[in-house]
């Protein structure tokens, strides 16, 4: 199940996962919301809480939030990857070297510093 999580400020897409992620919730969840923030702003920030396992995500939602990732290169200022798996926050920290942006990764215990972090301005580049 994927939810998007609203309290946040506009320029930040972001959502929640948990139990197992179709292509098609993803596509109507997570990417129509990216693409609305993407459409407003010239930075943006994004928040995953990954309740859930990355072997709960159908093949085709990976494809498509590589897709997604790659579209939007230009405009990711800060990633906020929220997990308790370690491979996953491992993997993104390797990543941070490669992406336009910052990507931090925290525990679920630190939930609210993430959203913090996440929800400074985005800084034009």
């Amino acid at each position: 199940m994927v939810e998007i999580i609203n309290d946040l400020p506009e320029y930040v897409a972001a959502y929640k996962a948990s139990g197992a992620i179709s292509k098609q919730e993803y596509d109507q969840v997570v990417i129509r919301r990216v693409e609305q923030v993407a459409s407003r702003f010239q930075q943006m920030n994004f928040l995953v809480l990954l309740e859930t396992g990355l072997d709960n995500y159908s093949v085709g939602a990976l494809v498509d939030y590589v897709k997604v990732s790659f579209k939007h290169f230009w405009k990711w200022n800060r990633m906020a990857i929220v997990t308790d798996q370690h491979i996953v926050r491992t993997g993104y920290a390797g990543l941070s070297h490669l992406v336009h942006g910052e990507i931090r990764t925290f525990p679920l215990s630190e939930y609210q510093s993430a959203r913090e972090w996440v929800s400074l301005p985005p800084e034009v580049r």
